[in-house]
């Protein structure tokens, strides 16, 4: 287990204050950013945050973050120079 899902696992636990294994709005709302995507990361809509669906959810955000970078890292795609002449590239 990696350390920041060590991390996510002990951060789950402290907001589960019932100890049911899940995190309901109630307990979700001490912290804004998770709550703000509490719909999102509910997948089976019940209401419920399970630990599983947490996982789930920071994969996504990662795989999204991830592929952000690389387009924001590649060099965009050279256009082609339109030979001299006015905007159109008509030739006078």
């Amino acid at each position: 287990m990696s350390a920041g899902e060590l991390k996510a696992q002990r951060e789950f636990k402290l907001l589960d204050f019932n100890r049911d294994g899940r995190l309901s709005r109630q307990e979700i709302a001490l912290v804004p950013r998770l709550a703000a995507v509490f719909d999102e990361a509910d997948t089976d809509r019940d209401g419920y945050v399970s630990y599983d669906e947490v996982r789930a959810y920071a994969a996504q955000v990662r795989a999204r973050r991830d592929r952000d970078r690389l387009q924001a890292s590649t060099p965009p795609a050279e256009q082609p120079t339109p030979p001299p002449g006015d905007a159109a590239g008509v030739r006078r």
